[in-house]
């Protein structure tokens, strides 16, 4: 075959530059949608916890601006500024009560507002900040788009892993409000009947009978709310150190039994017969004795409040090195339909039922 033309010679030249600069073209296209889908994406976080937290500032502030004490409303914005948060307080009506955003400030702001009464107030931060780490990610792939194709290849496994950790914070942050406000409402009802109770031991029981009346409602409602709390801190807890765990060296026989007597007197005043089963010989295992007992004491009061059995029956054996405990009822049972959710936190199947017995639905949570 003879030489290639001229004329084909210039058309291979020309075919080599112009498939190199649209791929390069296309790299660029890619790379500037992926900076504009990632600065959403941190917009859109930046957001959300914005949106929690001004629900939470409200909670803080309502007492305050019910009151008119302007003073704590401004101590209160001094301390969000500090935490690099600006805090507006406005009427509904749009006039401007607090604002700690500075005048004249240029540059865009992320915020978030809430509103309850006749007040609403809202939260922001200036976008320079949000955008921060944003602008530290576009400098590190520009260097490594410098560098190469492996250069490109690194950027978007950062990329990648970095949208993977915002969805990851995203969800969280919606557990976290879903959490808040589950909480908020456990904590008012015991609250408001607190606060009931004290208000007519304040304005003065009408007899003696009516006074003892209240105050069993006092006893019995901070009874609960106490309950309440030291469950949500054990979540916390295991929430903050999961898998780490005191194990001891155990008879988890023992510790079955210990715990089924505390519940005895309960019980038969319940008109619940309870009943152990233990083997003969030490069921010895290293575990963290009072998360286990705890464990297990909640599912026996959860056998005894709701399950309406006329006996609960405690198994413990060993079965190829390892111990089993089987709490057994035989009570009206769970649907299979709420079968997959009783782990859930603050999930119940029957609400009206679990409250009226005190249950807040963190026992099988925890």
């Amino acid at each position: 075959m003879g030489p290639a033309s001229p004329a084909a010679a210039r058309g291979v030249s020309w075919v080599a530059p112009a498939a190199a600069a649209v791929a390069f073209a296309f790299l660029l296209l890619a790379f500037y949608g992926s900076i504009l889908s990632y600065r959403r994406a941190v917009c859109d976080d930046a957001r959300r916890e914005l949106e929690t937290r001004a629900e939470l500032a409200l909670m803080n502030l309502s007492e305050m601006l019910r009151t008119q004490d302007f003073a704590a409303v401004r101590a209160f914005g001094d301390a969000c500024r500090a935490r690099g948060y600006e805090l507006t307080v406005r009427t509904r009506g749009g006039g401007l009560i607090f604002d700690t955003r500075p005048r004249g400030a240029g540059g865009g702001w992320v915020e978030a507002a809430a509103a309850s009464g006749e007040y609403q107030i809202a939260l922001s931060r200036a976008l320079d900040e949000v955008l921060s780490p944003f602008r530290r990610t576009y400098n590190l792939f520009v260097l490594a788009a410098l560098a190469g194709a492996a250069g490109v290849l690194v950027f978007f496994a950062s990329f990648y892993r970095q949208r993977v950790r915002i969805r990851e914070l995203a969800r969280l942050e919606e557990f976290r409000r879903a959490f808040v406000a589950d909480v908020s409402h456990e904590i008012k009802t015991p609250l408001t009947g607190l606060l009931g109770a004290a208000e007519m031991l304040a304005a003065g029981a009408p007899d003696e009978p009516a006074r003892r009346r209240l105050l069993a409602m006092i006893s019995w409602e901070s009874q609960r709310l106490n309950a309440l709390v030291q469950q949500i801190l054990d979540l916390a807890r295991l929430d903050q150190r999961p898998g780490t765990f005191s194990r001891v060296e155990t008879d988890v026989a023992d510790l079955a039994r210990e715990t089924l007597d505390s519940f005895r007197l309960r019980a038969e005043a319940a008109g619940v017969r309870l009943r152990l089963s233990v083997p003969e010989a030490p069921c010895v295992a290293p575990v963290d004795a009072r998360l286990v007992s705890q464990a297990l004491g909640n599912l026996v009061e959860n056998a005894l409040r709701h399950s309406r059995s006329p006996d609960v029956a405690v198994a413990v054996s060993r079965t190829d090195g390892h111990v089993q405990i089987v709490v057994e009822d035989h009570g009206v049972g769970i649907p299979p339909a709420h079968a997959a959710r009783v782990f859930e936190r603050f999930y119940r199947v029957d609400p009206s039922r679990a409250a009226d017995s005190g249950g807040a639905g963190l026992g099988l949570a925890i």
